[in-house]
């Protein structure tokens, strides 16, 4: 009887830890499935948002703290869930907050669900899994993880059109260093998301003075400017990026 017990109470852990285990993933699944069953996925857009315009500006004017805390679980909640939406999440930042507020809002939200992906990734993904990975595709990631990971990750925040959801995930399996993980993608968030604040407020504003809005906004300081500092940063990113492969080669 008392090794019956025993047993019983060692199989109901071992349900415990594969729960425990499987439940952040499972977690982000049924996020996933939610934002695309309700079509909050496909209701982020830029059409969307300048269509409810006014409306959005009222909400945020009438309870700024609790849009802004809204605002910024949904941004971690649809990049967690692998929802290609945080081009259009960092310009509503500044569309609707400003550019400094909005830039705050988008780091931590990118932040926040990046490190969702990444604890998911890390708790579903054994040894098996990683050791996959470090003679797969994935292979050139585990090793600038394990070689040098604040700045290896920091190179795929800014190299433009990285995947970073794919990014949040490898880092997971591959087990990553946690505190370089996070380190590295507040620090790479940060100029894009200052960056695109700021555009998404000077759209704002063209769209304020006029309602059809023509390609000579794109001449406006408020719109050129940003622009122009996305370009320069991807070109030194992508720059730095060929650089690094360059010399591991060599």
């Amino acid at each position: 009887m008392a090794r019956q017990t025993t047993e019983v109470e060692t199989q109901g852990r071992k349900i415990l830890r594969a729960f425990a285990r499987w439940a952040p993933a499972l977690l982000l699944i049924a996020a996933t499935a939610w934002l695309y069953a309700s079509g909050m996925a496909t209701d982020i857009s830029l059409d969307n948002l300048q269509a409810h315009e006014m409306r959005l500006r009222a909400e945020v004017a009438a309870n700024p703290l609790l849009a802004l805390a809204v605002f910024t679980a949904l941004y971690a909640v649809a990049t967690a869930a692998f929802v290609p939406v945080g081009l259009v999440m960092m310009l509503a930042g500044g569309f609707l907050f400003g550019p400094l507020i909005g830039t705050f809002a988008t780091v931590v939200g990118s932040t926040g669900g990046a490190i969702m992906a990444y604890l998911a990734a890390r708790f579903a993904a054994g040894d098996h899994i990683r050791n996959r990975l470090a003679i797969g595709r994935l292979r050139k990631l585990v090793e600038g993880f394990e070689r040098a990971p604040f700045g290896y990750l920091l190179t795929l925040r800014l190299v433009p059109l990285s995947p970073f959801g794919l990014v949040n995930v490898a880092a997971g399996c591959a087990r990553a260093p946690f505190r370089a993980y996070v380190a590295a993608t507040v620090v790479g968030a940060i100029p894009y998301s200052l960056i695109y604040s700021y555009l998404g407020d000077g759209l704002g504003e063209a769209f304020l003075a006029s309602r059809t809005p023509t390609a000579a906004i794109f001449l406006t300081p408020d719109i050129a400017w940003p622009l122009a500092a996305l370009m320069v940063i991807s070109l030194l990113a992508a720059r730095f990026s060929r650089r690094e492969r360059t010399g591991r080669i060599a």
